[in-house]
């Protein structure tokens, strides 16, 4: 069962560490799928899944979820034309943050208003072939090509989209454990192990 589980989570976490491409635009996509792929796997019994998407949900809130995800996540034309993309009032509050920071977004009331073109498919985005392209190249690729209705947001989006995320943490973290972890300490408790992680980690 605990197999089963990780294995979305696994599938996330080679998003996150993949070298083939840019991931940022990926991440909160990702983190989505592994939890509606754990939920079903209980068939969406809230009762059966809560314990180990609650778990899930503390991590990332932890450690991943950041403004520049939900942006990323809005910014990729293949989840943005997609017919499952989730417009939920995080991805909206994510923008509007980055909007008000200055060295990223010099001019937010622009970039709210080439927000609409985007996301109506309006002006260079209403080219039929947006769609099609959109599943066959990088999304910062994309923008470079489409975006030309949209120069501040373009921009904007070009710099999120471009970046990589990373699981080194992660790694870091479970090669400390293993160091800790050994045959003479396995009988440590799950708490303490925890603690003892914390302190060699940091």
């Amino acid at each position: 069962m605990i197999a089963k589980i990780m294995g979305p989570v696994i599938k996330l976490l080679r998003i996150v560490d993949g070298d083939e491409r840019p991931s940022m635009g990926y991440v909160y996509d990702g983190m989505q799928r592994a939890k509606n792929a754990i939920n079903c796997m209980f068939r969406n019994k809230k009762r059966a899944y809560t314990p180990y998407t609650d778990i899930l949900k503390a991590r990332w809130d932890k450690h991943l979820k950041r403004d520049l995800h939900a942006a990323a996540y809005f910014f990729n034309p293949t989840f943005q034309y997609g017919n499952d993309f989730n417009d939920k009032s995080r991805v909206t509050e994510a923008l509007i943050e980055l909007f008000e920071v200055k060295s990223l977004c010099p001019d937010a009331s622009k970039a709210f208003q080439e927000i609409q073109m985007y996301r109506d498919r309006k002006g260079t985005f209403g080219n039929s072939s947006v769609v099609v392209v959109a599943a066959n190249i990088q999304p910062a690729e994309w923008w470079k090509i489409y975006g030309g209705s949209a120069p501040t947001l373009r921009k904007l989006a070009i710099r999120i989209l471009g970046q990589t995320s990373s699981s080194s943490g992660c790694e870091r973290n479970w090669s400390v454990f293993e160091r800790i972890h050994t045959k003479r300490r396995n009988r440590v408790e799950h708490q303490r192990l925890n603690d003892l992680v914390y302190v060699a980690y940091n």
